[in-house]
């Protein structure tokens, strides 16, 4: 008779019929929507890409499908929300721990790579000159 552990959980691929979901990390990339520059034909360059990158996720062992958990998406929407506000706002704080910078903040066309577990970033908002105070 086989014994059932109950440490080990396998869950079906929601998006392929044979996959197994197993522990692993994804990246995942954001665009700010497009802008067209004006230097020769209209071409549209995104302001900014963040990329997030050792994201833990549930990855299915065929397809590569990746699902977060709500824990996890908050902290990524989080990271993602600050980059934008320091590439924008206070470009000299972005720099931090497991944070690359490609181009010039401030600028369009910049990336920004984000390492999930390793990034210390925080926009602090509420301290910055009073800003986002009530």
């Amino acid at each position: 008779m086989a014994r059932n552990d109950t440490n080990t959980r396998t869950t079906a691929c929601p998006s392929c019929p044979t996959g197994q979901l197993e522990e692993g990390t994804t990246l995942i990339a954001f665009s700010d929507s497009t802008q067209s520059i004006s230097v020769g034909p209209q071409t549209p360059v995104p302001s900014l890409v963040v990329v997030v990158t050792g994201i833990p996720a549930e990855v299915c062992d065929v397809c590569g499908e990746a699902i977060l958990d709500a824990e996890t998406t908050q902290r990524v929407n989080e990271l993602v929300k600050d980059v934008r506000y320091l590439w924008n706002r206070f470009p000299d704080r972005l720099s931090a721990e497991g944070v690359v910078v490609g181009g010039t903040p401030g600028e369009h066309g910049g990336v920004v790579r984000v390492d999930f577990r390793e990034a210390g970033l925080s926009a602090d908002r509420v301290s910055v000159r009073g800003e986002g105070a009530d």
